[in-house]
């Protein structure tokens, strides 16, 4: 990953959510496995970079949100070590942009991962200012890094 940063958070995030979406959306929580097929589908549509997908190795599970019964954004528990989980794989659906869904569901995951391991981290690409903004409304705090991937 070029031009990467990594962020981490210890703490408990606030609880604003922009955009009142309450009503017709669902509650935050962890998906059944059952649910893979249709993470992978909006992973593959809305973030087809994302390093996570399900049922690759260390993908541990995913947490996802509804709105009008249609999975809308989804963020995951993956490759999480004994004294830090990480957060990864987050999306949400086009059409459902701009209304808090991806920060509602970070906020539920990073107090998972808090609650399991006692800190919370992720990495994102530095052009990716959207989702830069969604972390540290969250309370996440960038920590840059350097890091690579072999292709070959």
């Amino acid at each position: 990953m070029a031009g990467g940063a990594g962020v981490g958070c210890s703490g408990e995030a606030e609880d604003d959510v922009e955009g009142d979406v309450a009503g017709e959306v669902g509650v935050v929580g962890w998906l059944d496995e059952g649910e893979s097929a249709r993470v992978a589908a909006l992973l593959a549509a809305e973030a087809p970079s994302s390093y996570a997908v399900p049922g690759l190795a260390g993908v541990r599970r995913w947490a996802g949100v509804r709105v009008g019964g249609e999975l809308a954004a989804v963020a995951a528990d993956a490759w999480s070590a004994p004294t830090v989980g990480l957060l990864a794989g987050v999306a949400t659906r086009a059409r459902h942009r701009g209304r808090g869904l991806a920060g509602r569901v970070c906020r539920w995951v990073s107090r998972e991962l808090v609650a399991v391991y006692g800190r919370a981290a992720l990495m994102v690409d530095d052009d990716n200012p959207a989702a830069i903004r969604v972390y540290e409304r969250l309370g996440y705090r960038r920590r840059r890094v350097a890091a690579s991937r072999a292709v070959g």
